[in-house]
């Protein structure tokens, strides 16, 4: 019992390590968004997580026998490639849209803004997979929209651009989330990921050759940013991530790795200067609460927990 405790205390830790990292990411992304192109950024940081992925997916295949066991026929590895390259496109097209709206408005209130998915994963699996919602989650709809009314709309009602890319960002996100949550179940989560990231490295690099003037200059420039987005934001993070959710509760896990969007706004206050009006303030209040509310789960019905999961 105590044993259990310890290593509860010892995942929460964890997972606030995670929030913070990806938190301090805006901060780093900021940095970089005049520096050096949203695609080509991107590459560089999803191309750095896949390579940081592959020790991690080593590490578990030695600790687990089943993971030693794992082969795919050649129908299951075309299949894994095509689900991969689905979800890294959406994945990495809401990063990408994020990169864009960092050029035009804060890191302190993009990460509140980003974390508005965390509202939209549960309404996109209602409309696309058929999953009910709770009545928190339609409170914490409310309580969102009044949130980002206070957030983002100026006194002549006029909403800022930055702010409005990312807001549509957080929809890739959502969207990304219920499609991992479906295919996990069919493939290992981190041979998933680690090609997925793959993946969206080599469409970034596409459409930075295209849309952008990609050179060597704009890497060594930005190159800290870049390290810290795709070492530490991808490969660390998930790995504390994976690790840590094996032992605590999914709902105390959610509400920590939500502390992400509060350590942007700290990053963004403390290290670029940012700040917020009263107004902002207010409307940062209402969409932390909206997160909390949001992740309180619902009771469920005498038939629902005699169902097997």
């Amino acid at each position: 019992m105590h044993d259990n405790r310890k290593m509860k205390i010892l995942s929460n830790i964890m997972l606030i390590l995670a929030a913070a990292i990806w938190g301090s990411n805006f901060i780093f992304q900021k940095t970089a968004a005049t520096e050096i192109g949203p695609f080509l950024f991107m590459a560089c940081r999803s191309i750095l997580g896949s390579l940081t992925l592959i020790p991690i997916i080593l590490f578990f295949r030695e600790k687990s026998p089943a993971e030693k066991e794992t082969r795919y026929s050649r129908k299951e590895l075309l299949s894994l490639i095509r689900t991969s390259a689905f979800c890294g496109f959406i994945n990495v097209s809401g990063s990408v849209m994020v990169q864009f709206g960092l050029i035009y408005t804060n890191a302190s209130k993009a990460g509140f803004l980003n974390a508005i998915y965390i509202i939209f994963v549960p309404v996109l699996g209602m409309i696309f997979f058929k999953v009910k919602s709770s009545r928190f989650i339609w409170l914490g709809i409310l309580l969102a929209v009044i949130g980002l009314y206070n957030l983002c709309l100026s006194e002549s009602l006029t909403i800022n651009p930055g702010d409005l890319i990312i807001l549509a960002s957080t929809l890739c996100f959502a969207l990304h989330i219920q499609l991992i949550a479906k295919y996990v179940h069919r493939f290992n989560g981190m041979h998933l990921s680690c090609l997925e990231f793959f993946l969206a490295s080599v469409f970034c690099l596409f459409f930075s050759l295209i849309f952008e003037e990609p050179s060597l200059s704009q890497i060594e420039n930005c190159l800290p940013s870049i390290l810290f987005a795709g070492v530490l934001g991808i490969g660390v993070c998930y790995a504390l991530q994976v690790t840590a959710q094996k032992y605590t509760d999914p709902t105390v896990a959610a509400l920590l790795m939500s502390l992400e969007s509060v350590f942007g706004a700290l990053g963004g206050v403390l290290v670029l200067g940012e700040t917020f009006t009263v107004k902002e303030f207010i409307g940062v209040l209402f969409i932390i609460a909206a997160i909390v509310i949001a992740q309180i789960p619902a009771k469920k019905t005498e038939k629902e927990e005699n169902t097997p999961a």
